[in-house]
């Protein structure tokens, strides 16, 4: 019973940090401070970073449903 607390909660963590770094990846003016319209760069990077972190969720998330026990 511990343990399918513990999973289901780790769950929805890595579900709701996946969530928040595809609204990131989609919205881009919500990773520009104000005072900072032209910094292109920061853009690049800020959204390359989350894409890196999305994918790593997602296969997280798929080894964790591969390795799930019953």
């Amino acid at each position: 019973m511990k343990y399918e607390k513990t999973s289901l909660f780790g769950m929805i963590l890595v579900i709701v940090a996946l969530l928040i770094s595809i609204y990131f990846m989609c919205n881009t003016n919500a990773l520009v401070p104000a005072g900072y319209d032209l910094a292109i760069h920061g853009i690049v990077i800020s959204r390359t970073i989350m894409i890196a972190f999305t994918l790593y969720l997602v296969s997280k998330l798929g080894y964790f449903l591969l390795n799930k026990k019953d």
